[in-house]
């Protein structure tokens, strides 16, 4: 039988969650901050990078936005995510992709500390989720995870078919399911 999820509802329920975490963490003296750095504007990049922001704002992590023109060298880029790795102010960077065509995304995700890499990409990330250690993962399958279990939806001994095999959403997915059982 199909049951219907509320994404939106279980989306405000950890966003208060977090925020409840966060808050903790102030009073302990501790400020989270989140730096995005988004390269060109690409529209669709631009509103996820802005929803990003809303939900810092809203949760009370500090979200630094960089905001960089389409001509940004490689190298001017590595150099932003370096400083970033090395600040002790900056707990998560994240690199809004797609990156413009004369920039290898590749080297920019290695570059960003793993210990940093909010968005689960780096090989030591992916490495560590596909050996069930702990780590960041892919934001959209880990959603998918939370969205199932809040929902009380079983997913151990399930037969689930992803489709799709991108480094991004698909092959993470897939890790997760198999951590499920």
């Amino acid at each position: 039988m199909a049951q219907i999820i509320d994404g939106k509802k279980i989306s405000a329920e950890i966003k208060d969650e977090l925020k409840a975490k966060v808050a903790a963490l102030k009073a302990e003296g501790k400020e989270i901050t989140l730096a995005v750095i988004q390269v060109g504007n690409d529209p669709a990049s631009t509103v996820y990078v802005g929803n990003k922001k809303k939900s810092c704002e809203y949760i009370g992590i500090r979200s630094l936005a960089y905001e960089l023109p389409e001509e940004t060298t490689e190298e001017e880029l590595v150099s932003l995510v370096e400083q970033l790795n090395m600040s002790r102010d900056v707990h998560g960077i994240l690199v809004q992709l797609p990156l413009p065509k004369h920039i290898n995304e590749d080297k920019i995700i290695k570059a960003i500390a793993p210990e940093k890499d909010v968005d689960g990409f780096h090989p030591q990330s992916v490495g560590a989720l596909s050996i069930g250690q702990p780590g960041f993962v892919s934001c959209t399958p880990a959603g998918i995870i939370q969205l199932l279990k809040r929902s009380g939806i079983e997913i151990d001994g399930k037969e689930c078919v992803v489709v799709g095999r991108s480094n991004i959403v698909g092959k993470p997915m897939a890790l997760l399911l198999l951590r499920e059982n």
